[in-house]
C-alpha cells in the first residue's frame, strides 16, 4: 500500500506540472500551442525510433528520417488531405528502411493524431478550438485517473491481461463514470447544445483506453516496459499521451461528421 501512495504520488505531481504547462499553453500564451504540437510530434517520433532501436550510422541522415517523419503534419491546418496522402507515403518509406510494420504503423499513428490536433484547434464545429482541447485533454486524463484508482482500489477481473496486465474491467468503468461526471458538470455550464454530447465524451474515453491498449500491446511485443523516462512516474510521453493520442482521432472522425 505504501508503494501505491508513493507510486501515487509522484504520478500526481507530474500530472499537476503537465495541467500547469497546458494551461499556460492554452490560456496564457495560446499562439505558442500550434508550434509545441509540431515539437511534440517531432519528440513523439524520436522516441518511437528509439523505442525500436532504428538507428542509421549517418547522424545528418537520422535528423532527415525525424523531418520528413514530422513533415506531413505541416499540412494539417491548411489541407489534412496533403497530411493523410503523405502519410500513406511515410508509411511504406519506413517500412523499406526498417522491414518494420510495427515502426511504420507507429509512426504513421503518432504522425496522424497530433495531425489531427492540429487541424481540431482551429475547427469551427463544437469538438473545435483551443476551449474543447482543453476539455478534450481532461477528459482523457480523469478516464487515466479513474482507471488507475478503480484499478488500484477495487481492482477485480483484468481486461486483457497478456496485453495490459494492470487494467481492470473495474478500472474501465471508473474510468467512464469520471467523464461522463465530467460531461455533466459541464453542461450545467451550458458547454454544449445536444444531450447526445455525452456519448461524445463516451467516445473520448473508450478511444482513450483503446490507446492505452495499443501502446501496451507493441511495448509487450518488444518486451519494453516503458517508452522512455521522460515524464517522472509515467515513462515516456508515448506512456503519458497514449490517450490523447488515439482520442484525437476519435474527435477529428466526430469533427469530419459535423463539418459534413
Amino acid at each position: 500500500m505504501f508503494f501505491v501512495f508513493e507510486d501515487l504520488k509522484l504520478r500526481s505531481l507530474s500530472a499537476l506540472i503537465l495541467i500547469l504547462l497546458l494551461f499556460l499553453l492554452t490560456i496564457i500564451t495560446p499562439f505558442l500551442l500550434t508550434p509545441l504540437l509540431f515539437l511534440f510530434n517531432i519528440l513523439l517520433i524520436v522516441e518511437t525510433f528509439r523505442l525500436y532501436s532504428f538507428k542509421k550510422d549517418s547522424f545528418f541522415f537520422h535528423i532527415f528520417l525525424v523531418g520528413i517523419s514530422a513533415f506531413p503534419a505541416y499540412f494539417a491546418q491548411t489541407d489534412l488531405s496533403i497530411t493523410l496522402l503523405l502519410n500513406i507515403f511515410l508509411y511504406f518509406f519506413i517500412l523499406y528502411l526498417s522491414r518494420s510494420m510495427g515502426l511504420s504503423f507507429l509512426i504513421v499513428y503518432v504522425n496522424l493524431s497530433i495531425s489531427f490536433l492540429l487541424s481540431l484547434i482551429t475547427s469551427q464545429t463544437e469538438v473545435g478550438g483551443i476551449s474543447f482541447f482543453i476539455v478534450l485533454v481532461l477528459a482523457v486524463a480523469l478516464t487515466d485517473i479513474g482507471g488507475y484508482f478503480g484499478g488500484r482500489i477495487i481492482g477485480g477481473p483484468k481486461v486483457l491481461e497478456k496485453v495490459s496486465p494492470s487494467k481492470t474491467w473495474a478500472g474501465i468503468f471508473v474510468g467512464w463514470l469520471m467523464v461522463i461526471i465530467f460531461y455533466y458538470v459541464l453542461q450545467l455550464l451550458n458547454s454544449f447544445e445536444s444531450d447526445l454530447f455525452v456519448f461524445v465524451f463516451l467516445g473520448i474515453a473508450l478511444s482513450s483506453q483503446l490507446g492505452d491498449f495499443i501502446e501496451s500491446y507493441f511495448k509487450r511485443s518488444l518486451g519494453v516496459k516503458d517508452t522512455g523516462n521522460i515524464i517522472p512516474g509515467h515513462g515516456g510521453l508515448l506512456d503519458r499521451f497514449d490517450g490523447l493520442i488515439c482520442a484525437s482521432v476519435f474527435v477529428k472522425i466526430i469533427d469530419f461528421y459535423l463539418t459534413a
